[in-house]
């Protein structure tokens, strides 16, 4: 960064500065600097530029080990429910009641699916798709 030199008490300041910020002195427009970019100043201490690089891969490396094992994990829980499934429960319908064990340990699973062919804003045909799978025990 170019900043100009206060002549009378060595502030370093804008270039759009016609004063200094400092002391409030006339600035000299040819009075140019260049500042030190190897460090940066927080808290008023100066911390090297190497150190914050050095923290920011830290700080990286440790998220990217935590989204890791966040992955591991969810993969391992699908692999468990996929080894292990949970008991299904025997639905049943007022058409159906339970009379007797077979009935009770039986499930029936429906599904239907509805196509509808359209010509020039009319319906033309319609086609009606039912699956019907049957699990006893």
């Amino acid at each position: 960064m170019v900043e100009r030199i206060c002549p009378a008490c060595q502030h370093g300041n804008p270039l759009d500065n016609r004063y200094c910020g400092a002391c409030g002195g006339p600035l000299q427009p040819d009075a140019l600097a260049r500042t030190d970019t190897t460090s940066i100043v927080i808290a008023g201490q100066q911390v090297p530029v190497a150190q914050i690089k050095q923290v920011g891969k830290v700080v990286a490396v440790s998220l990217a080990t935590i989204a890791a094992e966040v992955g591991v994990a969810w993969l391992r829980r699908r692999a468990d429910a996929a080894s292990h499934p949970p008991a299904v429960r025997p639905q049943t319908t007022a058409l159906a009641a339970p009379q007797n064990d077979l009935v009770r340990n039986t499930v029936t699973i429906v599904s239907q699916r509805v196509v509808e062919v359209w010509e020039q804003g009319n319906l033309a045909r319609q086609v009606v798709e039912k699956h019907v799978w049957r699990k006893e025990e």
